[in-house]
């Protein structure tokens, strides 16, 4: 039995030497091991604890790396500490701005609403390359007309969009086009009260996705403005598919002109009376 003891013995010692030694000659190590302790910790949801110890890390660190701050500010960003998280980001950025950008904007556009900023960062990025930009799976054109959207400046975004359909169309195909690109762009010419047009684009999402219930909702609100019998309808289709769960949607944020069971019945009860000669 002491020869197994020691066979286990041995090698354990060595280990806990050799780590020590190497604490002690590189105290660094330590405090790396505490900043990926402290992203453990906020994934279990210890928010305080973790981000400070992930701030001890960072003060007795050397050179902390932009991709390193860029990890501190994922888990941030999913515990919905946008604070911790825009902090890191914008420490990423400054350090590597090429390999952060895209990111940091497309955080800023869909999880924090921060238009104007996430503007800058992808400006930034579209201006330093001379190819088209992809941040997650979006068309850098694509995301920076939603940022215009949003802000309300829609001829602005309607460029965009069509900028950015015309390049989808010729480098990926004619069949390429995410069909959110063609939901956005006729929700963006419905805005600009032109509803005939937009729906154009509506059909070319649900074409795309015959799943896009925000698609056929937005087409029946527009055909109900201009008094075409098959309003309500679609608005009846979008509801059956929505109260199924046939929609655009995300894990961690809200989409874009998302739409819901509760929004979808409203409508239906306002503008589809019994009476009224669009119900049917």
């Amino acid at each position: 039995m002491k020869w197994i003891r020691r066979l286990i013995m041995y090698p354990l010692v060595a280990i806990i030497t050799l780590i020590a030694v190497l604490l002690f000659f590189n105290p660094a190590i330590y405090y790396h091991i505490e900043g990926m302790i402290g992203l453990k910790l906020l994934w279990y949801g210890y928010e305080e604890k973790a981000n400070e110890l992930i701030e001890k890390s960072i003060s007795n660190s050397d050179g902390v790396s932009a991709e390193l701050f860029r990890i501190y500010s994922i888990d941030n960003t999913k515990s919905g500490n946008y604070e911790e998280s825009t902090k890191y980001l914008n420490k990423a950025a400054d350090l590597d701005s090429a390999n952060v950008d895209g990111y940091f904007g497309w955080c800023l556009l869909y999880y924090y609403r921060d238009y104007d900023k996430a503007l800058f960062h992808l400006e930034r990025l579209d201006n330093s390359t001379s190819f088209i930009d992809y941040i997650g799976d979006d068309n850098i054109l694509y995301a920076k007309g939603l940022c215009y959207k949003q802000k309300g400046n829609y001829p602005k975004a309607l460029e965009l969009f069509q900028l950015a359909i015309e390049h989808e169309r010729k480098d990926n195909g004619a069949n390429s086009v995410p069909y959110q690109i063609y939901f956005q762009t006729g929700r963006t010419l419905d805005l600009l009260n032109r509803p005939s047009e937009a729906i154009e684009f509506y059909n070319l999402a649900i074409e795309d996705w015959e799943g896009s219930s925000e698609s056929i909702y937005y087409k029946g609100l527009a055909e109900i403005e201009l008094g075409i019998a098959t309003g309500c309808q679609n608005l009846e289709i979008a509801l059956e598919k929505v109260s199924k769960g046939i929609k655009s949607s995300d894990t961690y944020v809200r989409l874009f002109d998302e739409i819901y069971v509760d929004q979808v019945e409203e409508m239906i009860r306002s503008k589809c009376t019994p009476n009224n000669p669009l119900r049917n």
